[in-house]
């Protein structure tokens, strides 16, 4: 037996949209209501449903600014719309059926009549399925096998990356015959996290649409394309298959619903990535791990230059290939959780938490505060000591451990862990490392430039006219740490005490000479008494 339709009542008035709802329940359907536009597109997002009930006008959204916004996803077939409103006039019709709805009603509501067309719009709803899809859809596992074509201009040649985020394509751009890779959203169940996916991912690809660098990849094209989700109804329960739900077979309300997921075309690059250079080889070359953190060193500048933050540069998100004369080339790939400085995010609490701890700034792994442009350079030095070193900085027997010492700045010295770096470059590492923000180098370009005298003679030459500032002024001096939890209640009461004998002095005789004044007040005091008797 197919599971009983699920209609979105929409409507501001409190009164009719309760009044509705209630009616359609006693005739057996599921039925959701809300109060506004924002809502009842959040509703729709999260759990899709077989009509919707629209009020036109409402504050803030109108009903035919949510018909427009619902059609840029869902069919008519696949989705019924029925406005509901006063407005009777013909233009009032037309107007509203040219933006995609199904149909009209007028208040006051006749409700056999509305019933009726509900019934009717659901009946032409089942046939649906049976018809054509417009084009082939993209799966929301994001399993997409060789050969499948997205959104009618990339052919799918391999899985070259994935995650639970998003999925990455070698793919055919069937036009040019180029070979490209398409970065594509994975699909979820909408939520507030899921939200904040798809703002990170539209993020990324404004962010690399802006940066124009050897360095960084290269943005080719956007879009969106359509997933298919097959939705079951266990109970009163949806699920989704491919977004990580169960799916029970045996049941009976089985419907496939279309998804809008947003892609991004970038450069396809061969290579490999900085960790899986750094395995292969264990420690490089002075010169050759210097010349690799000067391009990446480079390339996240200009991002700070035009405001961007990247916030989660580490070893898998750098791609080396070859130039001109075999010489690596360190391309920045991923910019999934960058963010312009001035940009008000949602955010999920674990976002604040985004990135891998070993080449996490002990500032915004504590959470004293964000990630900012000396966090992106924290986060170069852990790499270029990985590559000095041929090992991470920090190694630690559990997580929380490992959270403990990047947080303290506990990791083996430079030289102690490679003897052969050179002192200064050592030096250079280590003060990109500090756990102090203040004492790190003031900027990308002046830690750049502290590391051109030891970089090959052609890449110092390269990269000259970019970190020609002058060179960083001293660190500050360190403060010294105080671990107030290990001071005695005695400690600190000395601390109070501790003053010298001349302030002890000082202290005494102001003492005494408030005294004096004070027997003066009241033998003056004692006078004025017996005068007045």
């Amino acid at each position: 037996m197919a599971p009983p339709a699920r209609l979105l009542v929409v409507d501001d008035h409190e009164d009719n949209r309760d009044m509705l709802a209630r009616r359609l329940r006693k005739r057996g359907f599921l039925v959701d209501t809300a109060a506004d536009g924002g809502e009842a597109l959040r509703l729709v997002d999260a759990s899709p449903y077989d009509l919707v009930l629209l009020d036109v006008m409402m504050p803030g959204m109108s009903g035919l600014e949510v018909l427009e916004v619902l059609r840029q996803t869902y069919p008519r077939a696949e989705l019924p719309i029925v406005m509901a409103t006063a407005k009777t006039t013909s233009d009032d019709m037309v107007e509203a059926l040219a933006r995609g709805a199904n149909d009209y009603v007028t208040k006051p509501i006749d409700f056999p009549v509305v019933l009726a067309r509900i019934e009717s719009h659901l009946q032409t709803r089942q046939q649906a399925p049976s018809l054509p899809a417009p084009s082939a859809l993209f799966p929301a596992d994001g399993k997409a096998e060789a050969g499948t074509i997205l959104d009618g201009r990339f052919e799918v040649v391999r899985t070259i990356g994935e995650g639970s985020f998003a999925v990455v394509f070698e793919a055919r751009q069937i036009s040019t015959g180029q070979r490209v890779a398409v970065k594509v959203l994975r699909h979820h169940r909408a939520s507030e996290g899921d939200m904040v996916d798809r703002q990170r991912f539209e993020r990324e690809m404004k962010t690399i649409g802006r940066l124009h660098h050897p360095n960084i990849v290269r943005l080719i094209d956007s879009g969106t394309l359509k997933a298919s989700v097959t939705q079951v109804s266990t109970g009163w329960i949806e699920t989704s298959e491919g977004a990580g739900f169960d799916v029970d077979e045996t049941s009976g309300g089985t419907r496939v619903i279309v998804r809008s997921l947003p892609y991004i075309v970038m450069e396809l690059l061969e290579g490999q990535t900085l960790q899986e250079l750094s395995k292969e080889r264990g420690a490089l070359p002075p010169e050759v791990a210097v010349d690799l953190a000067l391009g990446v060193t480079g390339a996240v500048a200009e991002g700070h230059r035009v405001g961007v933050v990247h916030r989660d540069l580490k070893p898998p998100n750098i791609l080396v290939t070859r130039s001109v004369g075999d010489q690596l080339h360190p391309v920045v790939l991923d910019f999934g959780i960058s963010k312009p400085h001035d940009e008000d995010t949602l955010m999920r609490a674990e976002e604040s938490f985004l990135g891998t701890p070993e080449y996490m700034a002990p500032e915004v792994l504590r959470g004293t505060q964000s990630a900012d442009e000396r966090a992106d350079q924290y986060a170069i030095g852990a790499m270029l000591y990985e590559l000095l070193v041929g090992d991470r900085p920090f190694r630690a027997g559990s997580y929380v451990e490992l959270l403990q010492a990047v947080s303290e700045g506990d990791y083996r010295a430079v030289l102690d862990a490679e003897p052969s770096v050179p002192v200064g470059l050592a030096s250079v590492v280590e003060r990109a490392m500090d756990r102090e923000p203040a004492r790190r180098f003031t900027s990308l370009l002046t830690f750049g430039n502290a590391l051109l005298p030891f970089a090959s003679v052609a890449r110092r030459e390269h990269w000259a006219s970019t970190f020609a500032v002058p060179a960083d002024a001293p660190p500050p001096p360190r403060q010294a740490a105080v671990d107030v939890r290990e001071r005695t209640t005695g400690d600190l009461l000395n601390d109070a005490l501790d003053v010298t004998s001349a302030e002890r002095a000082r202290r005494a005789t102001r003492a005494a000479v408030a005294l004096c004044v004070a027997g003066a007040l009241l033998v003056a005091a004692a006078v004025i008494v017996m005068l007045a008797k």
